[in-house]
């Protein structure tokens, strides 16, 4: 099907390519890399992920702004206080559902999007910004380095994240026998409405198959610097790793789901919890005129 969108595609000199998506949030919606001798693909997309207006993630590997996950402040879903007053956000935020501007359009690897306030988003998140994601795809895999700036005459919260789906055999051929690693030091238990954290849970014994209940839909705080892995059957591995120039830990967070029935497993590094924004702690913080950077790697071996 021909995208009703425009797409840019960066190329690396061994041949691995990403397709990046401007008009849909700067989402990365296929990241080819070499494994066994050729190229194959990485990334699921989702039947709905060419709709235009969709509220749902679509695959992928979209880029999440000024939260991660949901909020909900006395029982209004969707709601945080600031300053003393009410705004609502959308899970996840609005910089995935947004336009990106595109900084340069003239390097065979690496592309530049930035996004900026609106009155709309403002409306939402009252505060100027500018984002920029500088994607940078290599023979082994996909670099994405961001900054954050604030551009406000008061001091900016927040906390972004990806939210990368990756490609896995077929439920039944395969998918199971995909192992996850990661070092994880605390692993988090949700509420029930999925908005907050309500405490600690037992850390799920790892290696583990992508299929085990354990780790579908499980909030951990990794070591820093450490990320996560997914090995294939086949013997290739992927290797996902995010964090801060200034902040080393500024990727605190890692999140794990899946649907049982369909091929992908999310890693999706996040800079603070849901709720965060109503929480005394887990949104980071830029002062005015304060800019602070983040890097996202993905990388293949095998």
């Amino acid at each position: 099907m021909q995208p009703p969108f425009e797409v840019l595609t960066i190329r690396a000199p061994g041949g691995a390519t990403a397709v990046i998506v401007p008009e849909l949030g700067g989402i990365v919606s296929s990241l080819e890399l070499p494994w066994a001798g050729a190229l194959h693909e990485t990334l699921f997309q989702h039947a709905f992920f060419w709709e235009r207006d969709t509220p749902r993630t679509r695959g992928g590997i979209p880029f999440i702004f000024p939260i991660c996950g949901r909020l909900e402040r006395d029982g209004q879903p969707g709601t945080y206080l600031y300053d003393g007053r009410r705004y609502t956000l959308p899970i996840h935020g609005f910089a995935s559902r947004m336009p990106w501007r595109v900084q340069n359009a003239d390097h065979a690897s690496r592309l530049v999007l930035s996004l900026t306030d609106t009155a709309q988003t403002r409306a939402t998140y009252p505060f100027a910004f500018t984002l920029t994601l500088a994607y940078q795809i290599e023979d082994d895999g996909l670099r994405c380095e961001q900054t954050y700036t604030n551009h406000s005459d008061m001091p900016m919260p927040f906390y972004a994240g990806f939210h990368p789906y990756f490609l896995t055999p077929e439920p039944g051929h395969g998918k199971d026998d995909v192992q996850l690693s990661c070092d994880v030091l605390r692993a988090l238990a949700y509420n029930q409405r999925l908005t907050d954290i309500a405490g600690v849970r037992p850390l799920p014994p790892l290696p583990a198959s992508i299929g085990a209940p354990a780790v579908n839909d499980l909030l951990t705080m990794p070591a820093p610097g450490t990320g996560a892995t997914l090995a294939f059957p086949d013997g290739h591995t992927l290797a996902l790793r995010a964090g801060g120039i200034e902040r080393p830990a500024l990727f605190a967070y890692l999140q794990f789901y899946t649907m049982p029935d369909q091929p992908f497993f999310c890693m999706e590094p996040w800079m603070g919890h849901p709720n965060a924004l109503n929480a005394v702690t887990g949104a980071h913080w830029l002062q005015p005129g304060e800019t602070t950077h983040g890097v996202l790697d993905v990388r293949v071996t095998g």
